[in-house]
């Protein structure tokens, strides 16, 4: 896009204004060759950034954050209904957006942060609806900060409780009433020995989910999300993700990311957002002369992980371990659901070793620290684990899964090449591919249009 512009779809008055903008030396920028890459460079794109409007570096934010081009009629979201008077509110689509494109020249492309191409098309269409915008990546990193902050150096007040109490679900605890009461896809629940949440297994990053879920639920406003656009949830989010170290951000602060990036001209309930964000333990709250002031938790699932496992483990006589759901760390709950069956007793959360998960357990969960742990202080995960070792190598079981040797090597060249970009075939050392059973027909037939005989062997 940028050789485009550069090449043809700026004028020579374009090249001299964004020069005087980008502070380019005006006798080294002797060709649109030299100017296009004192464009990409660094120089002046910090002080060209720094004279926007707020508003504008906030727009820069989404299109830095979204790294695609748009057309001109995404800059309403900018500029606001700009041209569209009654008299042609139902008019052309240049006479729509003429005034908008006039602003977005003279503010955001000649001063040289903006990169504009005229789009070819096969249909018939106005010079205004063919022009495609974006922000380079290069510039990302030197925009003002999108939201205005305040420095606090205290701790702030975080409800860390509520993940705590969601857990006392598995043995049957009081919950917080909740706008996702009646719907099962976050349910804890023990099903088979596994500990599941909604339909799929536990996961830590599950529950802050379920949590940002029953934020969004909470929050009523006035408008719907299109399509392919962030809530007014995930701009908050990201706007607070923004923020440095002992910064915060007042709930009013976020009224223009909020416009800007859901592309809605409306009042958004800012207070609302926050505080109920802070209710749900999605957010931390401080309160300075009167004001509430937010931002993200450095961690939400941190609180218990410098604990030793018997503060949140209790070892049985028979091996098997009893878990504290209000100490344990949510990490460690995540290994012992994949090592461990589970069910309650004496409405507690208990754990006993499976030798099939254990044997199924990835080394990245051998690894943990709670994994030796279980080993050295458990005699029934000790055993299992033991009995694990001697047969990890051993055997290899697959579902679906085919095996084939090709000794022709442009015919495994070929297979491999239609398949190139799929995941359901790999190939193997030694002529041997591997792919699912699915794919089968299709390799039969590209093996006998090759003119090659498959041969079958089972059992081996």
């Amino acid at each position: 896009m940028l050789r485009q512009m550069c090449k043809r779809d700026i004028s020579e008055s374009d090249i001299k204004v964004i020069c005087k903008s980008r502070g380019f030396p005006a006798r080294e920028v002797t060709s649109r060759d030299i100017f296009e890459n004192f464009f990409i460079s660094t120089i002046g794109i910090k002080e060209a950034l720094n004279s926007l409007t707020y508003e504008e570096v906030v727009f820069l934010h989404l299109l830095n954050k979204m790294n695609k081009e748009v057309g001109i009629a995404y800059f309403k979201r900018l500029y606001g209904s700009a041209g569209l008077t009654n008299e042609y509110y139902y008019g052309t689509f240049t006479q729509q957006y003429k005034e908008t494109f006039k602003k977005v020249k003279k503010n955001l492309v000649r001063k040289g942060v903006l990169i504009v191409i005229e789009q070819e098309t096969y249909t018939k269409s106005a010079r205004l609806e063919r022009l495609r915008f974006r922000f380079p990546q290069e510039f990302g990193e030197f925009l003002p900060p999108m939201v205005r902050a305040s420095t606090f150096k205290e701790t702030g007040n975080f409800k860390r409780e509520v993940l705590r109490d969601k857990l006392l679900e598995i043995v049957g605890g009081k919950q917080k009433p909740s706008p996702l009461s009646n719907k099962m896809s976050f349910t804890l629940t023990i099903k088979d020995g596994n500990l599941f949440i909604g339909a799929e297994p536990f996961r830590a990053s599950r529950l802050l989910k379920w949590q940002r879920a029953c934020w969004n639920a909470s929050v009523k406003t006035d408008t719907r999300t299109r399509s392919g656009e962030m809530t007014p949830i995930e701009v908050t989010l990201y706007a607070l993700s923004q923020l440095n170290e002992h910064e915060w951000l007042p709930a009013d602060g976020l009224a223009v990311a909020l416009k800007i990036f859901t592309g809605e001209d409306a009042d958004y309930p800012c207070d609302q957002i926050c505080e109920v964000g802070w209710e749900w333990g999605c957010l931390v709250k401080v309160v300075a002369d009167g004001k509430a002031y937010y931002r993200l938790p450095e961690d939400p699932l941190e609180g218990t992980t410098s604990y030793p496992p018997e503060h949140y483990l209790q070892v049985e006589p028979d091996g098997t371990v009893t878990l504290n759901l209000m100490t344990i760390p949510y990490a460690v709950l995540e290994v012992l659901t994949s090592v461990a069956t589970l069910d309650i007793h004496d409405s507690n959360l208990r754990a006993t070793a499976s030798i099939i998960k254990i044997g199924n357990a990835l080394m990245t969960v051998r690894k943990k620290g709670v994994f030796a742990w279980l080993r050295e202080n458990s005699s029934g995960f000790r055993t299992a684990i033991a009995m694990a070792e001697k047969r990890w190598g051993k055997q290899i079981i697959h579902e679906d899964l085919m095996i084939a040797r090709v000794r022709d090597l442009s015919l495994k060249v070929e297979i491999e090449k239609s398949y190139a970009d799929s995941q359901s075939l790999v190939s193997l050392p030694n002529d041997y591919i591997a792919f699912t059973r699915d794919l089968l027909p299709a390799i039969q037939k590209l093996v006998e249009m090759s003119g090659h005989v498959i041969k079958k062997a089972r059992n081996r």
